[in-house]
């Protein structure tokens, strides 16, 4: 059971990584410590001009909790944001026991505990690439389809750009710093668009008609760089049937524009990936 929970608790990280675009990351920036601006009207303000600094900055630390289904999970990592070159590197607490996770290209690396029995090798690390031939990449291809670039806060915001609605915007002081706290309510239909041909696409569309919005929560700084973002993921939960499945995902950037350097591990500790028995 204690094998099978650390699994569970590492995939269901990795996959509301990828359908939510994100973020993998959340951090506390570092504001220059200037006057706030006045809040953005619109969402299209709003990316514009957070897009343009997050482009600038390419890199950040975060830190992420997250309950879903009573699985809490909790960890901290540093990512460099670049599309397909995204890469990041991260380690969580998941059933009291500590799994690190690095994203290099669009590939997959999870260091599990010793003894889950994740690896036919016996290898600390295991592999999940997208177009690799072992069965398990193929079985989980379709959520790891543009993984690399969903996991770049810049696609959170183009997100917001593309589906949300601003519902409601205040200053508030974050961790110690000035922020902007933006109520954002992102178009289920609208987010479908986005995703064209892929697993989270037809997701998305079986929530439509069950329910046709999802909240999101949004701090920028006086950089107008994201230092927190709040996914709620209960209304999905609902609309599928599992009312008590659902969860919130927090997200903390900071550090932004700090060099970070992440490589794949060495390939003679990466083994095949097995399920545990």
């Amino acid at each position: 059971m204690r094998k099978t929970a650390l699994a569970a608790g590492g995939f269901a990280l990795v996959i509301a990584l990828a359908g939510c675009g994100g973020g993998v990351d959340n951090a506390s920036g570092n504001g220059s410590g200037g006057e706030l601006s006045s809040p953005f009207g619109s969402a299209q303000e709003l990316v514009r001009a957070a897009s343009a600094q997050t482009e600038q900055s390419k890199s950040s630390k975060f830190t992420f909790e997250m309950d879903m289904a009573g699985q809490k999970l909790s960890g901290s990592g540093e990512g460099m944001y670049a599309g397909a070159d995204t890469a990041m590197s991260m380690t969580m607490d998941a059933a009291g026991q500590a799994i690190e996770m690095r994203i290099v290209g669009k590939t997959l690396y999870m260091k599990m505990p010793e003894g889950t029995g994740m690896t036919a090798e016996g290898k600390p690390w295991v592999k999940i690439d997208p177009e690799g031939d072992d069965p398990m990449s193929k079985a989980m291809a379709g959520q790891f389809d543009n993984m690399t670039e969903q996991n770049d806060p810049s696609k959170i915001l183009e997100q917001i750009e593309k589906a949300g609605t601003i519902t409601n915007s205040e200053q508030v002081e974050l961790d110690g710093q000035q922020t902007t706290h933006y109520s954002i309510e992102l178009d289920m239909k609208k987010l479908a668009e986005q995703m064209p041909d892929s697993a989270n696409a037809k997701a998305v569309e079986q929530m439509q008609g069950k329910i046709d919005t999802m909240p999101m929560e949004l701090w920028l700084n006086s950089d107008q760089l994201p230092v927190q973002i709040v996914m709620d993921m209960s209304k999905i939960a609902e609309a599928a049937g599992q009312p008590n499945a659902g969860g919130q995902m927090t997200m903390k950037y900071s550090d932004w524009g700090t060099p970070v350097n992440i490589e794949a591990p060495p390939a003679d500790q990466v083994g095949e990936m097995t399920m545990p028995k």
